[in-house]
């Protein structure tokens, strides 16, 4: 017996959140299909003259294998094949994961479809299934774009389990996020030559001990050759100059689902047993949906034992599951999300299988391009609509089943100020690692000198968005004369409360006193905010070209002063807190600009004197140029920290150079920005 559909609403709501959300319901019209640009594919022309009688050309593109276990590939039916995008990907040689595969070159035929110009002279191509590739580029021919200079942003399609991006009605798929704007790049995973195993067979334990291998390389290789479709379009002077590479999307049909989620840093159940692996992490995806979403199933899911290998993954993620789907359970697919750290939302189609719903076309795109116009392009009225949006008109019965959560466990890496800058002269720094926010606080004490103090503050609740810890005064050895040891002394407590990623409020006790300030997210006006990341795994600090990150002397051998750096294009605001002469907390600041195209960041050293922190008054606020300093990175996780301070400002001249790396305080893992 099936639940009514509001009940399994509700139900299906409670079991997974814990939470009923009761706020109304705002549904929305669908968006018009196709979206407002005509569209241009790549070249995949097809030579059906080595068909066999009776073959079915969709053999070859999605590399069934023949009987006597000779290849099928899409590459064999290519007419033009110089002029086909392909890939190539380098298994790595991890027999555990890859099996057969480890170690080998693997070649990936591809299609990108793009906007072009309503005025396109080329004609439609007619696939021998009857489904039509508008537009499409022949021998030769380069890409006609729209216009003479706007870079669009990219969107990886991954297809389903034993699919390709030209069977059934994925060429219409493809087309229609092209005609939003997007640059759709899809790979022929070409699954069954990998894999034989049926996802309806997942429940047959003896079928899938004999069977898993292979089908581990088959899901391994997917986000691998996604990843290399970015490389593709970022290389091909075809696309380079027309992309937006710092807008990359996604969107994954069933296993195409799985494969966004491995190529954020998901880990991959690689056992029986539900032991998981990470297989890549590519940060150039910042956001995905998934359309039936493989998950797996409840005797294996996708992402280890009760799907721990999700923890820590903060890829934006939009969820369509169908409520009649048992192949994708909607139920496995919550489990799974619920751990995702960064924004996420599930919607349910009433009554969908694993398979597209032709009836839900427009719920389908609508909820699909206002995830990504919000979460890859930042348009602010997709962003407000997608906040408000729990239904589409027409179509299917849709509805919310995790509601949209851009806080719970997002980044809030940063500089911080008073919101509307109306307290201009102090601030706070945010380094998030994981449920734990380093927090320095600059502001000024009773005397108006410079005061430093910090907090370490740890997540209330697992996926909520207030952060709580003691307040510590800390005193130590002059800046200029570094040695022995510093002293923390608690002074009171605080409580960061975040409504989204850039606005919250600081609740503090410090010394008696207590207060609420008003904050928001300092934007240097040097370039695009930077997004931060959190990976249980350690990242590769040393491949990163964002700096902005908690940094102190290598192995804590000066402990008890530190800089933070908040990197904005061209330009790193950095706050070296530290200590005076007389051993009391001195944080000196540098607007530190680019040296040129060298690695090395320069500007004038301040200290800065201001309003008591309980009481502001702006007219209190006073700088003084005190030298100068300047941070030469020899990769993203060692730099040299050189100063110079001319005597001014009571500080005593001195001129020094201090080594510096990124201090990782969490337990395990860490946060890179870009």
């Amino acid at each position: 017996m099936k639940l009514p559909v509001k009940l399994f609403q509700f139900a299906l709501t409670v079991v997974t959140t814990g939470v009923v959300n009761i706020a109304a319901a705002v549904t929305v019209p669908p968006l018009p299909l196709p979206g407002p640009y005509a569209v241009e594919c790549s070249d995949v022309a097809q030579d059906t003259t080595s068909l066999a009688p009776g073959e079915d050309i969709q053999l070859y593109w999605e590399g069934v294998p023949r009987s006597d276990g000779s290849a099928r590939t899409p590459s064999q039916l290519l007419l033009e094949p110089a002029s086909t995008p392909a890939v190539t990907v380098q298994a790595p040689a991890t027999p555990s994961v890859y099996g057969s595969f480890a170690g080998r070159s693997l070649p990936y035929v591809v299609i990108v479809c793009h906007p072009t110009t309503a005025a396109n002279p080329r004609g439609d191509y007619a696939l021998p299934t009857g489904k039509i590739v508008p537009h499409m580029m022949r021998a030769g021919d380069a890409p006609l774009w729209p216009d003479a200079t706007t870079r669009f942003p990219v969107m990886l399609f991954s297809h389903g389990y034993g699919g390709s991006p030209i069977s059934n009605d994925y060429i219409y798929a493809l087309t229609v996020f092209a005609s939003f704007g997007y640059v759709v790049a899809a790979p022929f995973h070409t699954d069954a030559t990998f894999s034989d195993l049926q996802l309806d067979n997942i429940s047959d334990v003896l079928y899938l001990l004999t069977h898993l291998q292979n089908f581990l390389a088959m899901q391994a290789l997917r986000p691998l050759a996604l990843s290399a479709s970015i490389d593709l379009l970022q290389a091909d002077p075809q696309w380079r100059d027309r992309i937006d590479s710092a807008q990359i999307g996604g969107f994954g049909a069933s296993m195409g689902g799985e494969s966004m989620m491995l190529m954020a840093g998901g880990g991959l159940t690689t056992s029986v047993g539900l032991s998981w692996t990470q297989i890549e992490h590519d940060t150039r995806l910042k956001a995905a949906v998934g359309y039936v979403p493989y998950f797996g199933q409840p005797i294996l899911p996708s992402f280890g034992r009760d799907q721990h290998g999700l923890d820590g993954v903060s890829l934006p993620f939009l969820g369509i599951g169908g409520t009649a789907d048992t192949t994708a359970p909607i139920e496995v697919t919550a489990q799974g999300m619920l751990r995702l750290g960064g924004p996420r939302e599930l919607v349910a189609l009433t009554g969908v299988k694993h398979e597209f719903s032709v009836p839900a076309t427009n719920d389908i795109f609508t909820w699909s391009v206002t995830w990504l116009d919000a979460m890859v392009r930042g348009n602010e009225a997709a962003k407000t609509q997608l906040a408000q949006m729990t239904s589409v008109a027409g179509g299917v019965d849709d509805f919310v089943v995790i509601p949209l959560n851009t806080v719970g466990a997002s980044n809030f890496t940063g500089l911080w100020w008073a919101a509307g800058g109306t307290e201009s002269g102090w601030g706070i720094d945010f380094e998030q690692q994981g449920d734990q926010l380093y927090a320095t606080w600059y502001t000024y004490d009773t005397n108006g000198r410079a005061l430093w103090l910090s907090m370490l503050a740890n997540r209330t609740t697992p996926t909520g968005n207030a952060y709580t810890g003691p307040i510590v005064i800390t005193r130590g050895p002059p800046f200029n004369n570094y040695a022995g040891a510093a002293t923390a002394t608690t002074v009171g407590s605080g409580t960061l409360t975040f409504t989204d990623l850039d606005s919250g409020s600081f609740a503090y006790t410090v010394n008696g006193v207590t207060q609420t300030k008003a904050l928001a997210r300092y934007d240097l006006d040097t370039g695009p905010q930077v997004a931060c990341t959190y990976s249980t795994t350690t990242p590769d600090f040393a491949a990163a070209s964002n700096y902005q990150d908690l940094w102190w002397v290598p192995n804590g051998a000066e402990s008890g002063w530190g800089i933070t750096l908040a990197h904005q294009g061209d330009a790193i605001f950095a706050t070296w807190y530290t200590y005076d002469v007389d051993s009391m907390p001195l944080w000196l600041t540098v607007l530190a600009r680019r040296v040129g195209t060298t690695s090395a960041y320069a500007g004038t050293l301040y200290r800065t004197s201001g309003p008591r922190f309980d009481a502001y008054d702006a007219t209190a606020v006073a700088t003084t140029a005190v030298g100068s300093a300047t941070l030469t990175f020899a990769d993203g996780n060692n730099a040299t920290l050189a100063y110079v301070t001319s005597g001014a400002g009571g500080l005593p001249g001195t001129t020094q150079s201090k080594q510096i790396t990124r201090f990782p305080f969490a337990a395990s893992g860490g946060t890179l920005c870009q």
